[in-house]
C-alpha cells in the first residue's frame, strides 16, 4: 500500500471514531442518567424505625424538576447513595404511610427531640391551642389527622381560618376528655393560630387529605 492510500486509510478510521465517539457522547448526553430510590413494601405507622427490609428499589432519574427547576433527586429521595447512612441514623416515619409510596427525606423524623419534634417538618413550628371534646371533632382525634380550623368570633360569624392542618399530638385531662391540640404551621399561620385561639373559638373539621378539595382564596379573619 503506498504511503499516500495508507494516509487516506488513516483518515477514514480516525472519522470513523470521532463518529463513533461523538454518537456515544450524544447518547450519553441525551438519554437520562439512573439513580435508585425506594418505595414502602407494606402500610407503616408513624414512629416505626424504617428498615431496609421494609423497601423496594426501584430505577428512576436523577434528575427530578422541582418548582420547575432542576435537581438532584437525593436532595428530596433517599436514594442507593445514602440510604446506609439514613438506615444507620434510627430515623423512623413522621407520618404513616402506605403500600408503595416513595421514601423521601420529608418523611424522616430526626432521631433525638420529644415526639412531637420527632414528627414535624423542621422548617414548621408547633402552637398548641385548647379544644374540647366538641370543638375538636372527637374525643379520638388523632396524631397525623388533617384538620380544617374555623373561626367563631364574639359577634358569631365564622370563616375557615386553615385547611388541611396536621395535629401533631393532643392531651387529654384526667377524666380522658380532650384539652388540647398541637398543630403544625409556618411562621406565619402560627402567629394567626396564636392570636385566633386568644380572640375567638377555634372548632376543627377532620377531613380526608387525599380526596379533599381545598378552597382557594385567603380567609377573610373576623374583626377582633
Amino acid at each position: 500500500m503506498s504511503k499516500k492510500n495508507r494516509r487516506i486509510v488513516l483518515i477514514v478510521v480516525l472519522a470513523a471514531f470521532v463518529s463513533i465517539l461523538g454518537g456515544v457522547s450524544l447518547y450519553s448526553y441525551l438519554t437520562p442518567q439512573k439513580t435508585t430510590v425506594y418505595v414502602f413494601k407494606d402500610n407503616y405507622e408513624s414512629g416505626t424505625t424504617v428498615t431496609k427490609s421494609m423497601l423496594t428499589a426501584v430505577r428512576c432519574d436523577s434528575k427530578i424538576v422541582v418548582a420547575g427547576k432542576n435537581t438532584d433527586t437525593s436532595s428530596k429521595f433517599v436514594t442507593g447513595e445514602n440510604l446506609d447512612a439514613v438506615l444507620k441514623t434510627g430515623d423512623s416515619l413522621r407520618m404513616d404511610v402506605s403500600t408503595g409510596m416513595p421514601l423521601t427525606l420529608a418523611l424522616l423524623s430526626v432521631n433525638g427531640g420529644s415526639d412531637v419534634e420527632k414528627n414535624m417538618d423542621p422548617k414548621s413550628i408547633a402552637v398548641t391551642v385548647p379544644i374540647s371534646d366538641i370543638t375538636g371533632v372527637s374525643n379520638d382525634l388523632k396524631n397525623g389527622s388533617r384538620v380544617n380550623i374555623y373561626e367563631t368570633a364574639e359577634g358569631g360569624k365564622t370563616v375557615l381560618a386553615f385547611q388541611g392542618m396536621r395535629i401533631l399530638s393532643t392531651a387529654k385531662d384526667s377524666s380522658g376528655t380532650l384539652t388540647s391540640a398541637t398543630i403544625e404551621a409556618n411562621k406565619d399561620q402560627a402567629i394567626q393560630l396564636v392570636n385566633a385561639a386568644s380572640n375567638a373559638t377555634l372548632y376543627f373539621g377532620l377531613i380526608d387529605a387525599s380526596g379533599y378539595e381545598y378552597q382557594d382564596g385567603t380567609p377573610t379573619y373576623p374583626d377582633k
